[in-house]
């Protein structure tokens, strides 16, 4: 097989092992990681608003 056909065929594999892996993280971990995203905003809150002009 030369060289350009297994790189256009690896390329897709390669993007769906790494959808595939990134969901799979996703779905294990989706309670933790809303969890740390809702305590830092409430740490952080209206840091943003503060320099109004």
């Amino acid at each position: 097989m030369r060289e350009t056909v297994a790189a256009y065929l690896l390329g897709p594999a390669v993007m769906l092992a790494v959808c595939a892996a990134m969901w799979a993280v996703s779905r294990r971990s989706r309670g933790i990681l809303e969890a740390r995203l809702a305590r830092w905003l409430d740490a952080h809150r209206g840091h943003g608003l503060r320099h109004k002009h």
